[in-house]
């Protein structure tokens, strides 16, 4: 058994391309190649597609699929507890999480646990809840930080709920207040986060029981912020997308709270790396650190 075809196969699956799993192995595109179609022989099987745009698991790769990571998964936890030994805790853990949480929190989380152990890395996927969610599902990851509630055949520790707040430019009438009335929404100039999945924000601002006057919708949260601190008009967000603030804003809670729950999740019943152990207790400690997950 050559460990390195298996990796080779489950990489190029993960990313949906041969030249880019190469790519961060290390390898040639031919090299790459010869490894899966090595793996095809020895089996006497076809496990991936190949076209123009990527590659595509056929119904035998699929079935094989989850054997294939266990014995990647049980090659790692050997290979993690050999570094063990010898005082190095090494490895990789496959993280996925979804941009607000990406950019606001888990840095902290991530510094935190570099500090414990250095020699450990982590190859972060950034995504809609769908996307993540899809490839945890499909072992392509080994945790991530979610929305709740999330699919049956994942387990979920909460560890925070994070409100939708209003955002204000620093002159705004209602700066000094102590909550945002959303009565007020209709006459403001309103600028909507473009939302290409999830729907959250624009799902509640759609049932408000008034009509809203959009002056601009805009895809990127940072640019959003920008011209709200401009004074363009105000938004409504995330708490988490003002963690850190980098902005000068007044951010103010709403009237009527509304807010999603947020949690890491594994696959049901799927063997967890020592590494994805390690890295889940290290975040339900964070939650016992009272200030952590709360707002600024």
């Amino acid at each position: 058994m050559n460990i390195r075809k298996y990796i080779a196969f489950l990489q190029t699956v993960e990313v949906g391309n041969v030249t880019q799993s190469a790519q961060l192995l290390g390898y040639t595109q031919s090299a790459v190649s010869k490894m899966i179609s090595d793996l095809e022989s020895e089996w006497n099987t076809k496990l991936l597609i190949r076209g123009y745009d990527g590659v595509q698991l056929t119904s035998d790769g699929l079935t094989l699929l989850p054997l294939i990571q266990a014995v990647v998964r049980d090659y790692n936890n050997l290979n993690f507890m050999v570094s063990e030994i010898h005082h190095v805790q090494a490895g990789l853990l496959r993280l996925g999480s979804f941009p607000s949480f990406s950019s606001g929190l888990l840095p902290l989380i991530l510094k935190s646990f570099h500090e414990k152990y250095p020699h450990i890395s982590i190859q972060l996927s950034c995504g809609e809840y769908g996307d993540i969610s899809d490839s945890l599902h499909r072992g392509m990851l080994d945790c991530a930080f979610l929305a709740m509630p999330t699919a049956g055949d994942l387990e979920v520790d909460f560890l925070m709920e994070d409100a939708l707040v209003a955002i204000l430019p620093p002159n705004h009438p209602l700066a000094g207040a102590e909550l945002y009335p959303l009565e007020r929404l209709p006459q403001e100039d309103l600028i909507r986060l473009k939302e290409t999945q999830d729907y959250e924000i624009n799902r509640f601002l759609d049932n408000l029981p008034f009509p809203l006057n959009t002056a601009y919708e805009i895809q990127s949260d940072f640019a959003l912020l920008a011209m709200v601190e401009s004074g363009l008009g105000i938004s409504i967000v995330h708490d988490l997308m003002l963690r850190p603030s980098r902005y000068d804003l007044v951010r103010l809670p709403l009237s009527h709270t509304e807010y999603r729950r947020i949690g890491i999740a594994r696959k049901r019943d799927a063997g967890l790396s020592t590494i994805t152990k390690l890295f889940i207790e290290h975040v339900l400690a964070c939650k016992e650190k009272t200030d952590f997950f709360s707002p600024e």
